[in-house]
């Protein structure tokens, strides 16, 4: 059988002369130098040559039959993240970050965490049985540890750490995404908000945001509280599951088991060959009934999130579902208020001030096609139970006088007949 591996290779460093920012920064400025040369050395193949950066592409090449290609999915102020791309030896993810030491004081973390599969089986026997691949990926990251410590101008608390967790693989079975973003999950969870929500009422278009209104209108209800299984409590549903989103555009990945008021997501977003990650939170939860104008009150749920360190823009998007109680009207609708963020890569600063305002206008216009496609199907699916055809009561003959002397005319006739 295959299998995953969750390794874990952890390095303390105690009053390190860098901040875990400068650290990171000596990484990304040149990698080939946390390396042994004799044992590996990261060529990069798509990018401009120096500094590592979000997209680039490296061919990593080990001693023996091990040379792989990666691209760099996620870089933030303390980590960095690499995923492998077809024809490495494995498939996964592999983390490199730098958080405060958990207890000790002036003491850093280093961590590097991967989780991962051989690509086949004839991979997965030289790692397991022979344990060659294994070896010489101990000895690598080990190596690098080291070298951070060194290059920190600290000291190593006890000794590197290496922590392997397996669990069994096969081709029929996935792992859900969300369990392959756990490490990003516990980043962004200590991120915070790039901007400050207090200053709402600097919010406007003349001090740069973008205010962006959108609804559209959904199969209707009868009157009154919302139909179980109904088109508003299946809205309701698709935006709790994050699923209006167009995924060729954005998607979402959540834990799907925890509750929504203290949602942390990663927000994976697409434009032509690039895959961005950033980071939001759940700031409120509403379920309530509001009065609009003359349409009178509706029930109303949904949920806002607010963008964290790292994101393209800062601002607080609101998804909405209502149902209008007199007239049964049911309508999903967003509300969101943004600015670019800063952006440090000028190739990306330079591409979102050009596409970004187009895609965030895509963004709303399918998100409201595909919620309603969305419902409009679903609640077709449902099965409907017919209702009787009203008919008056059975009422007994003498209490109809034309029809008591109808039924004598036809007794008559009955009795000639049979004379």
């Amino acid at each position: 059988a295959c299998y995953y591996f969750n390794r874990i290779y952890r390095a303390d460093i105690l009053h390190p002369r860098l901040s875990k920012e400068a650290m990171l920064n000596l990484i990304l400025e040149d990698v080939n130098a946390f390396v042994p040369r004799e044992l590996a050395t990261f060529e990069k193949t798509k990018g401009e040559e120096g500094r590592l950066v979000l997209g680039d592409e490296y061919y990593v090449h080990i001693s023996g039959p091990w040379d792989g290609p990666v691209r760099v999915i996620d870089v933030q102020p303390t980590s960095f993240s690499f995923i492998t791309l077809k024809g490495h030896l494995e498939a996964g993810e592999i983390q490199f970050y730098l958080v405060d030491h958990p207890e000790q004081e002036d003491a850093i973390r280093f961590e590097i965490r991967s989780w991962t599969r051989s690509r086949d089986r004839v991979t997965d026997f030289f790692y397991q049985f022979l344990g060659i691949s294994k070896m010489l990926q101990k000895n690598m990251w080990t190596f690098f540890c080291n070298k951070v410590v060194e290059k920190s101008g600290g000291e190593l608390i006890g000794h590197i750490e290496v922590m392997t967790h397996r669990t069994h693989f096969s081709p029929e079975q996935q792992i859900p995404l969300w369990k392959q973003y756990t490490n990003q999950f516990e980043r962004w969870s200590q991120a915070q908000l790039n901007f400050d929500p207090n200053k709402r009422e600097e919010f406007t278009e003349i001090n740069g945001w973008r205010i962006d209104e959108y609804k559209i209108g959904l199969p209707s209800e009868p009157s009154g509280q919302p139909v179980p299984g109904g088109p508003w409590e299946t809205a309701k549903n698709i935006i709790n599951n994050y699923e209006f989103p167009d995924p060729r555009i954005v998607s979402g990945i959540f834990v799907p088991d925890g509750p929504l008021q203290e949602r942390i997501m990663i927000v994976r977003g697409h434009f032509l060959m690039f895959t961005f990650l950033f980071g939001v939170k759940v700031s409120q939860v509403f379920d309530e009934v509001r009065t609009l104008d003359k349409r009178g009150e509706g029930r109303v749920w949904g949920y806002s999130y607010r963008t964290l360190t790292g994101h393209f823009e800062m601002g607080e998007i609101t998804f909405e579902i209502w149902k209008f109680l007199e007239t049964g009207e049911v309508e999903f609708r967003i509300h969101a208020y943004s600015k670019p963020a800063f952006i440090h890569n000028p190739f990306y600063r330079i591409g979102f001030h050009l596409f970004g305002r187009g895609l965030q206008k895509r963004f709303g216009a399918t998100a409201l096609s595909r919620m309603q496609q969305m419902v409009i199907e679903r609640v077709a699916d449902v099965p409907t139970q017919e209702k009787p055809i009203a008919t008056p009561d059975v009422q007994p003959l003498e209490q109809d006088e034309s029809a008591a002397k109808k039924a004598e005319v036809l007794e008559e006739q009955q009795t000639e007949s049979e004379v």
